[in-house]
């Protein structure tokens, strides 16, 4: 009998999702407290255990590092909540890629119900992947270069937190990115 993935992280992680509290150990406002364990992380296990550690404060399945390229949205990093070996996923043609809409509009995108989101009537992604939530990535000179997101197959809440939380985490994610992956 295989082991199954336990969803629990090894730490004490506070879940940022609606109706329930952040944990506000030591007098630390929670998303401080995040974002330091968050870089904590990234120092010591790389970009991969900080996407793991990001992805388990989130009810979201998958958290992943996606790359524009022309056409393309390439995966970069991916942390799959119910495959944890996996750490890449599938290229996805630009026009079939919820990336599309935060390369277009150079901001982040949420998408909650993908089924019942009038800009996706007769999008690719529209029956398969449900929820949808990026912050737009940009190179050291301030150009588009990819996004950092959560998405599932299932449709999800994208809360203020979680939103917070991202946009906190990009810069550290950007960083390492142009020193591991370059531009």
């Amino acid at each position: 009998m295989s082991q199954g993935y336990d969803p629990r992280p090894t730490r004490s992680v506070p879940r940022i999702i609606a109706g329930r509290e952040w944990n506000r150990a030591r007098g630390a406002s929670p998303l401080s407290e995040i974002v330091r364990t968050f870089e904590q992380t990234l120092q010591e296990q790389g970009i991969f255990g900080a996407l793991r550690y990001l992805n388990s404060t989130t009810e979201y399945r998958f958290t992943g590092i996606y790359r524009f390229e022309p056409d393309w949205v390439r995966s970069i990093l991916l942390f799959d909540r119910g495959n944890p070996h996996l750490q890449v996923g599938k290229d996805v043609p630009l026009q079939e890629s919820y990336c599309m809409l935060t390369a277009r509009d150079g901001a982040s995108c949420a998408i909650e119900d993908a089924q019942s989101d009038p800009r996706l009537l007769h999008h690719a992604a529209r029956e398969s992947v449900l929820s949808y939530y990026a912050v737009h990535l940009v190179n050291p000179e301030g150009l588009s270069w990819g996004t950092l997101c959560h998405f599932d197959f299932v449709p999800r809440r994208a809360t203020e937190e979680m939103k917070q939380l991202l946009e906190a985490v990009r810069p550290a994610v950007q960083r390492t990115l142009w020193a591991e992956v370059g531009v």
